[in-house]
């Protein structure tokens, strides 16, 4: 993918595009980072190009004020912000483009302390952040919420703690979203799309709303809606017998 935005190969880009729309995808995150000085020409080039060819919107994933505005700006309809934080500069560069701009958002549990260790440290940055978005006037369907998901190969407690900042968030914080980076928790391990889909199966059990992740990957949709159909959250099955009948197809 970094090959085609350098070169600017229309086809490769949106028949990705259309590929993760196709299986199922309610945003295609667009992250163009790794061109550096070329981010902001590259955001204006694939934006117009994806939206023209896509029905569902984009997620602009940068940590750039530059790039974000800019991206925010040419968006047709209800973009994704990915991501704000409680971090002093992220505030002071992005909360303006939210107010001007109003997508949806998602918002990391992290602030200027770096990295919390508790379950309750996440789930205060949570409340900060929600209280500091509603001073905006911004509506809580909008928000979404990232406990942040770290390997379990870096800290075997990673796993635990980013569950039990899940589950406080949505009994303290029911009107809100939450989100995660599924294959954040396997990283360096093997067999990662094992434990990415044992690890989303569990956070869908603690409440989870939405999820990064590769909507290619079969096994892991199954999962997903196996899920969703046991714990209630699929009315009359129609998501997982969907998924069967395309399955099949």
């Amino acid at each position: 993918m970094l090959e085609a935005l350098n070169r600017k190969d229309k086809k490769f880009v949106v028949d990705q595009a259309k590929k993760q729309e196709k299986a199922g995808a309610s945003y295609i995150d667009l992250n163009t980072a790794a061109l550096l000085d070329k981010e902001v020409q590259t955001l204006k080039w694939a934006i117009p190009l994806l939206q023209e060819e896509l029905r569902i919107s984009l997620s602009i994933d940068t940590t750039s004020p530059n790039a974000m505005e800019a991206g925010l700006k040419i968006h047709k309809g209800h973009a994704l912000l990915n991501s704000f934080s409680g971090e002093a500069k992220r505030i002071k560069a992005f909360l303006p483009l939210i107010k001007e701009y109003k997508p949806r958002i998602i918002v990391l549990c992290l602030d200027d302390e770096g990295l919390p260790e508790t379950s309750d440290e996440e789930f205060s940055i949570a409340c900060k952040m929600v209280n500091l978005l509603d001073k905006e006037g911004v509506e809580h369907k909008d928000i979404f919420i990232d406990p942040l998901v770290r390997p379990i190969g870096v800290d075997q407690r990673a796993g635990e703690l980013f569950l039990g900042a899940l589950e406080k968030i949505k009994k303290n914080l029911p009107t809100v979203n939450t989100i995660a980076g599924v294959s954040n928790v396997s990283f360096g391990l093997p067999r990662r799309k094992s434990l990415n889909r044992a690890f989303l199966v569990l956070a869908l059990q603690k409440g989870l709303d939405a999820a990064i992740l590769d909507p290619l990957d079969r096994e892991i949709l199954a999962a997903m809606r196996s899920a969703e159909a046991l714990l209630g959250k699929d009315s009359s099955l129609k998501d997982y017998l969907t998924f069967v009948r395309s399955t099949k197809q």
